[in-house]
């Protein structure tokens, strides 16, 4: 009945003002009769002010930023609240989507929403924002206008690959005639993580991962499918199908090939690689483009993108200090944000503002799909604070997809991965008490540290790959049983709160 005031702790925006003058928290006050006084986090150093605020005596009321350990941190010292209870007797909209997170949409994976949550301490810290759209992360790209000049079909599998990268070699797909193509190019200066995925064609993975046939966590570099992965990317490397400089080459080096008319195949983001790339091409000819293709079938007849290179569609959001006079309200308010009423808010703004309805459905207005600041529809609407900028939610397709329309590789791309298997689930947010979590890092950094050279050394083919087994034991000897017995426990503590 009475208008309350809470202490919103969140991030800064680049490019954006985050605050009350955003017509869509103006309308939310409205609705609430809250009143959400903002403190941001600067872009640059943020855990930094974050540490500050939280060690002195003016803590917020509301914390809405990401950093999962930093929460934790502070909330194993007694900081934030244990939700669990709030959302259990206050938020009947949230027990539901934690229950059953985006009901209608068609997902690559299913997570446990509840066992994501909690804490090594059987505690919950924070409402989540759960978004369809950030299941995916990158996707493979490939020239399909040199496809098509060559006359050649998407591949399929490895060998289907390896065939249309040669043909990238040796046929002169850019036309020039010059031997300048780079077949295969690693994602926007990414490196090898970006060449790496392509082991998924061989059943291999590239990190830790569950074992769906054993539900153990196992790792993925010390198994011979990952062997017979590095001898393919071996061989695309000694043939010159593999971008030669992968390991040094710059984001500015991939933008100046990719948008020459010199790379054929990568591992990006769709918006900013594949969008990116496709722009620039389409300065030199309307034809030239990089499609989304699907992941390599494997050797086993699977199709998948690896779960190291998943993204989340569960993303860590608001959490309530010990200092907030208003739990339950503020509970209430988090509950609003995934009412039918809320989520129509969040996903499209203001009627006759920000949208229309057109057959009883939400559609955004020119205001977001023809900005008339010139703003693509992403930065219209986070701008007017559409998706709000530090509250949760729960957001499907249709909303991404309408504002998408005009980029047809990114909701492509969400097509072809959204299907169910296509990606795999994330790594397990598996919580570690602070011995687990301390060895852990020291037994990762060291096997890192051996590892990651090792792996550049067998593509190209500075260390021959008989030294395979050599490789596996120097992995054993850095800790890795240990490594494991951590995972597997912290994994069955999981497996417990999801029931």
């Amino acid at each position: 009945d009475k208008k309350i005031t809470l202490k919103m702790l969140t991030g800064e925006w680049a490019g954006i003002q985050v605050g009350n003058d955003m017509p869509v928290y103006q309308e939310l006050e409205k609705r609430t009769n809250i009143h959400l006084e903002f403190q941001l986090l600067p872009l640059t150093n943020p855990l930094e002010k974050f540490n500050l605020i939280m060690a002195s005596n003016d803590l917020p009321d509301i914390v809405g930023w990401t950093n999962t350990e930093a929460i934790l941190k502070y909330a194993k010292q007694g900081a934030f609240l244990p939700l669990q209870d709030l959302i259990r007797e206050h938020a009947p909209n949230i027990v539901k989507a934690l229950d059953n997170p985006l009901p209608n949409d068609k997902l690559p994976y299913k997570l446990n929403i509840w066992a994501e949550l909690t804490a090594d301490d059987g505690n919950i810290y924070t409402v989540p924002c759960i978004t369809s759209s950030n299941a995916i992360g990158a996707v493979y790209a490939i020239r399909t206008d040199w496809l098509e000049k060559l006359n050649l079909k998407v591949p399929e599998t490895a060998e289907e690959l390896y065939n249309v990268l040669k043909a990238f070699k040796e046929q002169d797909p850019n036309g020039n005639g010059e031997a300048d193509e780079i077949p295969f190019i690693a994602g926007a200066g990414g490196k090898t993580n970006t060449i790496l995925p392509v082991i998924n064609a061989f059943d291999a993975h590239m990190g830790l991962y569950v074992d769906s046939q054993t539900n153990t966590i196992k790792y993925g570099p010390i198994e011979e499918n990952y062997k017979e992965g590095l001898a393919f990317l071996n061989k695309l490397y000694k043939e010159g199908l593999l971008e030669q400089d992968y390991l040094t080459a710059t984001r500015d080096q991939w933008l100046a090939r990719a948008t020459g008319n010199q790379a054929g195949f990568m591992f990006v983001w769709p918006a900013g690689g594949i969008g990116v790339a496709t722009n620039g091409l389409k300065k030199l000819s309307e034809e030239y483009r990089f499609e989304p293709i699907p992941p390599l079938k494997s050797k086993s007849g699977k199709q998948y993108k690896d779960t190291a290179t998943a993204g989340n569609y569960l993303i860590y959001r608001n959490s309530i200090t010990v200092s907030n006079k208003y739990p339950v309200e503020t509970m209430k308010l988090f509950n609003y944000c995934f009412s039918e009423e809320g989520l129509r808010l969040a996903m499209y703004g203001i009627e006759g503002v920000h949208h229309t309805i057109v057959n009883g459905k939400p559609v955004y207005t020119d205001l977001i799909l023809k900005n008339p600041e010139g703003l693509d529809p992403e930065l219209a609407r986070i701008k007017d604070g559409i998706y709000w900028t530090c509250l949760p939610y729960q957001i499907g397709w249709d909303s991404n997809f309408q504002a998408m329309q005009n980029a047809p590789w990114v909701t492509k791309s969400w097509e072809l991965y959204r299907e169910p298997g296509m990606v795999e689930a994330p790594m397990p947010a598996l919580k570690f008490t602070d011995e687990e979590f301390s060895r852990r890092s020291q037994i990762i950094t060291e096997i890192d540290t051996y590892k990651d050279p090792m792996i550049d050394k067998f593509i190209m083919g500075v260390e021959p790959l008989d030294k395979f087994d050599e490789f596996v034991e120097n992995i054993k000897r850095a800790g890795l049983d240990e490594l494991l017995k951590i995972q597997n426990d912290a994994y069955k503590r999981y497996l417990e709160f999801a029931k």
